[in-house]
């Protein structure tokens, strides 16, 4: 009990520091200013949550380039909209999105070693483009900034991103997989252990998947292209705020603030970082703080609509299949 109360509370005492770190910042850019440019951006909220929904639905697609089995159009894009609704709503939960992902994937008949092998080369593919996208916008800070601390620290925290997408690399590529899959066969018979069907299987699946370069190719344009889309929320909220930016300063400003979130990604949501790196950066090009942290906020509104659509849809499916296994009624 003790235990897991302990486990519980790490990522609990995570949330609440990053919690005082947004309440921190936004009364650094002072409360009234950040209302009132939030406020400004009117109908450039629902902007936002529209190039959000794009890039959620592009994700889903990609995935489903990756699945090394046939299934319907439409069932990827839905369930990468409940993956992501659960990672941003529910990040101390525990269970993960990814997790959820396998399962309902499952449910719509794939095997479980293929689901779970598509959602980890989903990952990669995804944290790989991550990486090119986040070295662009180092190189165009680069350019920018006249501040070499900033761009010393943006550097090594680029670094240690790429560091870490490495080593996942390493794992899926090196084998990784299959001796975790081999080591915990061997626990399971030794001490007649069920393990899940999704990982029997797994390392099998996920070489298929890495046999198949041009799928991975084609995931890895669409996720570039859709890393590259998102700086168009940066983009639009400070078009509607009557902020001059253009395109490669948003594109600095997305791509940075996301290798800060991977960086402290032990802070659920990013809450917090999300901000502060965009404070950090909106100084080279004429963003005051108010802006910047109005910004951040803006970007907040397509995770809480989005995010509740995405549980209600997560319910719904499951009620679903409830009726369908028990012969309810409607």
């Amino acid at each position: 009990m003790a235990l897991r109360l302990l486990r519980l509370s790490k990522p609990l005492m995570a949330a609440l520091f990053g919690i005082c770190l947004l309440i921190g910042i936004t009364l650094y850019g002072g409360v009234g200013s950040v209302t009132q440019a939030i406020e400004t951006a009117g109908w450039g909220m629902l902007l936002i949550v529209l190039a959000r929904f794009i890039q959620i639905e592009a994700s889903g697609f990609a995935w489903r380039i990756v699945l090394p089995a046939p299934i319907a159009w439409w069932v990827c894009p839905l369930l990468r909209w409940i993956r992501e609704a659960i990672n941003v709503l529910l990040p101390v939960a525990q269970v993960g999105g990814e997790v959820v992902g396998v399962r309902l994937l499952t449910k719509y008949g794939i095997a479980g070693p293929a689901a779970g092998a598509s959602v980890l080369a989903d990952l990669l593919v995804q944290v790989s483009t991550q990486v090119l996208f986040c070295l662009l916008g180092l190189a165009l800070f680069f350019l920018k900034s006249d501040d070499p601390r900033l761009v010393l620290w943006l550097t090594g925290g680029v670094a240690l991103f790429a560091l870490g997408v490495g080593g996942f690399l390493a794992v899926q590529r090196g084998g990784g997989v299959d001796w975790i899959e081999t080591r915990l066969t061997s626990l399971a018979a030794a001490n007649n252990w069920n393990l899940p069907s999704g990982i029997v299987g797994l390392s099998a699946n996920l070489a298929q998947i890495h046999a198949m370069p041009s799928r991975l190719a084609m995931a890895g344009a669409i996720h570039l292209a859709i890393w590259l889309f998102g700086a168009s929320e940066v983009w639009i909220a400070c078009h509607f705020m009557g902020q001059p930016l253009d395109f490669a300063g948003a594109l600095v400003i997305e791509s940075l603030s996301h290798a800060a979130r991977a960086v402290f990604f032990v802070i659920p949501g990013g809450v917090g970082i999300q901000e502060s790196s965009i404070v950090a950066l909106a100084a080279t090009y004429g963003l005051t703080p108010p802006i910047a942290v109005a910004i951040g906020l803006l970007k907040r509104i397509p995770d809480i609509i989005l995010g509740i659509i995405g549980l209600l849809l997560w319910q719904s499916v499951e009620l679903g299949w409830l009726r369908t296994k028990y012969g309810m009624g409607t």
